[in-house]
């Protein structure tokens, strides 16, 4: 701008030569010819005194109002200058301002003071689209008025920048919004305009919510978990890390040493382990003995994670029940292997009985019964009737210690063979045992009554045992029934197949249902229904060993119906 004021000097020295010289010649050119006083040149060049005093003033005169003129010239060039320098800075700030407000990632917006959009950024035109000029209520949200809680709005009102999140829903998705708003002042300090930036957080939002989850499961873990610096100290701990180590604040253990929770010599037995894995870029797992706030030592699992920055990820976890449990293992253990070597002893020991029952106790009754044999056919005519019945006592009781010779055989057998499972098709064994009871009793009537197809996983020689005494049980306590009635089925109870056996025989009373599966153990006399007492004890142990469970249900002189389960038979494919 000076360089310009500068630049007008000489073409102000000009013009005001040349007007003074105007001013001469036309002063002597009117004093020649209007005024007839001498001629031209004479005036010229040697006017009169008089003549040179008027024109010396009007020369003085015409100067002085060059000066004002060329003042006032000047003034209005630097005025103008200036205002031409204030609107370039201006339009060069705007520029700028616009520049940097394009580059923003948010969508913003100027309001005047009756919120009209004065300037809205590209992001806010393809957020919102083009609104300039009008107003914002309208525009955005399709209102008559301001928006309640609108944060433009409060900024007016006390001047100071507010801020607000909301949720939205844009085409069924729904979104976070933060809107922040700032007034923009005058030289007075006088509110002229508010800009409002509104920025899309549903991505920040979401993140916030799964590390608040995150949280709140780290703070809801059972094992003790810290975040350490490369110094060792406590940056963060959940507050089951505290109190594995018996601090009931976390925040007391905030800013500490993890040395401070171990004793000095299980710090210099843990150190070289630590540090030589995470010299090698590994983490570190194993055992250690906490100190707890109190003194007491406890056991402890740790595992350590190294972070790119030398940060450390711990997590400890108290395994003093799991040790206590560990100890009651091994005890149970040895316990366990005593008990081993009692029952290998008790199975010889039954070895040993089984051996006596098959060739001891066999021996001298078969002497008996030979001896009883053969004094029948010697003497049999020499023998009154009380020797006859004394004879068939003797043929009797053989046959007896005979029968509970085997049926404790049986029972040896079930309870020590190994279970050798597969599908036993139940209704054709069923079918075969019905078959070998009618042979024994060719005359006698029975309905019989089984599914068509019934199966269970188990093993075959066991299974047919079970059938063999219950249907034989059923088969005996029918015989004095003038229209006796077997079935063998399956029912539902409590989402398991039960197996069953009914009859319409004696029956029993349920007050003794606790006592018919103990070995020897009989309701009815053996004077009316011969056997062992040992039939039942044998079903019991067979389902038993299968992992079934066994119950009866009885009624005297109405029958009696015994419950079995077995393995449901296995899934093919």
């Amino acid at each position: 701008m000076s360089s310009r004021i500068r630049n007008g000097c000489p073409y102000f020295i000009g013009t005001a030569s040349i007007l003074i010289l105007a001013s001469w010649v036309l002063d002597s050119f009117l004093d020649a010819v209007v005024f007839s006083d001498g001629n031209f040149v004479q005036q010229l060049l040697h006017p009169r005194a008089q003549e040179l005093t008027y024109r010396l003033q009007t020369i003085f005169f015409l100067l002085i109002f060059m000066t004002c003129a060329r003042r006032k010239s000047r003034g209005e060039e630097e005025a103008t200058a200036r205002l031409t320098d204030t609107v370039a800075k201006l339009a060069l700030e705007k520029a700028r301002t616009e520049a940097v407000l394009a580059s923003v990632p948010d969508a913003v917006t100027v309001q005047d003071p009756e919120f009209r959009i004065l300037y809205q950024n590209p992001v806010a035109r393809e957020f919102k689209g083009e609104h300039l000029g009008e107003h914002c209520y309208a525009a955005y949200h399709d209102r008559d008025s301001v928006c309640p809680g609108c944060v433009v709005s409060d900024c007016y009102q006390d001047g100071t920048p507010h801020r607000q999140e909301k949720t939205h829903v844009f085409n069924g998705v729904t979104r976070h919004v933060e809107t922040a708003a700032a007034p923009l002042k005058d030289a007075t300090g006088a509110i002229i305009a508010t800009i409002e930036l509104v920025r899309d957080i549903t991505e920040r939002k979401n993140k916030e919510n799964i590390l608040k989850r995150q949280s709140a499961a780290i703070e809801a873990s059972m094992d003790g978990i810290a975040l350490l610096n490369a110094d060792g100290e406590y940056l963060y701990l959940n507050k089951a890390h505290a109190a594995i180590y018996g601090y009931p604040c976390h925040e007391e253990l905030v800013g500490s040493t993890w040395r401070l929770l171990y004793t000095d010599e299980e710090r210099r037995r843990l150190e070289p382990l630590i540090y030589s894995e995470f010299q090698k870029g590994h983490g570190w797992r194993g055992e250690a003995t906490g100190l707890k706030k109190d003194g007491t030592l406890f056991p402890q699992e740790i595992s350590l994670t190294l972070l790119e920055d030398g940060g450390i990820i711990c997590v400890v976890r108290d395994i003093s029940q799991r040790k206590e449990a560990e100890e009651a293992i091994r005890k149970l253990n040895g316990s366990l292997r005593q008990q081993t070597l009692d029952l290998q002893a008790k199975n010889q020991e039954l070895e040993a009985f089984s051996y006596s029952l098959s060739h001891d106790l066999r021996t001298p009754l078969t002497t008996v019964y030979g001896a009883g044999q053969a004094l029948a056919d010697i003497y049999r005519d020499q023998l009154d009737e009380t020797g006859q019945s004394l004879l068939h006592a003797i043929h009797a009781g053989c046959e007896n210690m005979e029968e509970f010779i085997e049926a404790m055989l049986v029972l040896f057998q079930v309870t020590s063979t190994e279970l050798s499972c597969v599908e036993v098709d139940l209704a054709g064994l069923a079918d075969e045992i019905m078959a070998e009871l009618r042979v024994c009793d060719l005359e006698r009537p029975c309905q019989w009554n089984r599914p068509v197809e019934m199966t269970a996983w188990c093993d075959p020689h066991l299974a047919r045992v079970l059938l063999q005494n219950l249907l034989g049980n059923a088969w005996k306590y029918t015989s004095r029934n003038e229209h006796p009635r077997i079935e063998f089925g399956e029912v539902a109870r409590d989402g398991q197949r039960e197996y069953f056996v009914r009859d319409n025989g004696v029956g029993f009373d349920m007050s003794e249902a606790a006592t018919i599966f103990k070995p020897f153990q009989r309701l009815q006399r053996s004077s009316d229904f011969p056997g062992t007492g040992v039939g039942l004890a044998t079903v019991s142990r067979i389902v038993d060993r299968h992992g079934g469970q066994l119950r009866a249900e009885g009624e005297v002189g109405k029958g009696a119906c015994f419950y079995f389960t077995l393995p449901a038979p296995r899934q093919k494919g």
